[in-house]
């Protein structure tokens, strides 16, 4: 076993700077300690893992003369620099004006890209000031984003590529695989290790290991980058039967909605399944406050897929908002699965026709509140469509009160999904 994907490569690779990458992750709330750098760490393990050393990693504010003379530096040095973040619309999204000003280049404003952009906000008002993302360098290559509204971009510059990739992770990330990695493999003739990749969620990270080892097969090696709420993992060696099997194995042993082939994440896939299905969501949720709406709303466009949500957090709010009978609150309590299958009933008929699909969320997310029939971090989840098919499951999430919640809303989604491809 090895620890995902570094030490891969790492021994036969020499960091000879006329051979390299650099990455450099841009942003005041980096610099302050406000935020962990994941930028720099997922873009060196995958250029490992491409047999691309990375010899420099650097964080700087948003301060546009260091933001030049850094950017200068390094592309003096290595053929490839990766610069993440500073693509917004607002004046200290800088990104765009210094990469133009080290490439000796001017900024070109693009139709195509405004007219995208337009269309993301689904003929909603947009502001003014957004129309800077249509401006990139003159001769760069655009890298669309298919998650957010910021456009990256790739620029020749002597004999090398500078690559602007947007700051939200999941842009990053779905910018990265579906359009990045294509590009470089056209450029530099990269080839691309037999490599199956796949993503645990909810799932600790101990009993992730020990289920791979136990379903691995001989010469079939893996790694790990851990997240919040999931893991994702990569299996190399072996063949491609063989680490399929590992990725069937998996699902089997912790229930196939836990183990979703490729790197994804949750809300693009709700979003996406639902988009497919001509459905939109209702939510009612108790202990997560509004979380699973608030996360299915983090896409643009999700007036597409959301009808609306409704938080009820105290019992009367559940009988007068969903009709949930005092009689099965009473006799059950609200966590439970019958409350929130009556949660989720009444959440659908609230929806009014508008929605065809409602997930309803009932726990105790602590720290008090807990009993020893239901402790606390257990969670029920429901879900309910207009074919009058119902599911429900007990979850039960370790961590503080945050972490129950979030969890929380992640397992919902990812049962809105599953629900969603069984019904196709």
């Amino acid at each position: 076993m090895i620890s995902f994907p570094l030490r891969w490569t790492s021994s036969s690779l020499r960091c000879s700077v006329s051979e390299s990458a650099s990455i450099l992750c841009v942003g005041n709330e980096l610099t302050e300690g406000k935020t962990l750098d994941r930028h720099g760490r997922y873009l060196a393990r995958m250029f490992v893992e491409l047999g691309i050393p990375v010899c420099r990693i650097a964080l700087i504010p948003d301060q546009r003369d260091l933001f030049l003379s850094e950017l200068r530096r390094l592309m003096g040095q290595t053929p490839l620099v990766i610069v993440t973040g500073g693509l917004g619309p607002t004046s200290d999204d800088l990104t765009r004006e210094v990469v133009a000003e080290a490439a000796e280049v001017a900024l070109e404003y693009h139709d195509e890209l405004w007219r995208e952009l337009q269309a993301r906000f689904g003929g909603r008002a947009i502001a003014a000031v957004n129309r800077r993302q249509a401006y990139i360098p003159a001769g760069s290559t655009v890298l669309q984003n298919i998650v957010g509204t910021a456009p990256g971009f790739v620029i020749d510059h002597a004999g090398g590529l500078v690559v602007a990739l947007p700051g939200p992770p999941r842009e990053l990330s779905a910018m990265v695989e579906q359009a990045l990695l294509p590009l470089l493999q056209r450029r530099l003739g990269i080839r691309t290790p037999a490599v199956t990749r796949a993503t645990a969620f909810l799932i600790p990270e101990s009993e992730l290991e020990e289920a791979l080892a136990a379903a691995a097969f001989e010469g079939v090696q893996w790694g790990t980058r851990v997240e919040e709420y999931r893991i994702a993992f990569a299996l190399r060696g072996g063949s491609d039967r063989e680490r399929d099997a590992m990725v069937d194995r998996l699902a089997e042993h912790f229930d196939h909605f836990r183990i979703r082939r490729d790197e994804v994440d949750p809300v693009v896939l709700v979003s996406q399944r639902l988009r497919d299905s001509g459905t939109r969501l209702v939510t009612a949720e108790s202990c997560t406050g509004g979380m699973v709406a608030k996360l299915v709303t983090d896409l643009p466009g999700s007036s597409d897929v959301l009808w609306g949500g409704i938080v009820v957090y105290d019992d009367a709010a559940k009988t007068s908002l969903l009709r949930v009978p005092r009689d099965t609150l009473a006799a059950h309590g609200a966590v439970s699965q019958q409350v929130a299958e009556a949660m989720a009933r009444g959440a659908l008929a609230a929806g009014n026709g508008g929605a065809g699909v409602a997930v309803a969320v009932s726990g105790v997310a602590g720290p008090g509140g807990g009993s020893d029939e239901k402790p606390v971090g257990t969670v029920w989840i429901a879900v309910y469509g207009r074919s009058g098919a119902l599911v429900s499951r007990r979850m039960h999430f370790f961590g503080s009160r945050d972490l129950v919640r979030r969890r929380s809303a992640v397992a919902a989604l990812l049962m809105i999904e599953d629900y969603l491809t069984q019904a196709l």
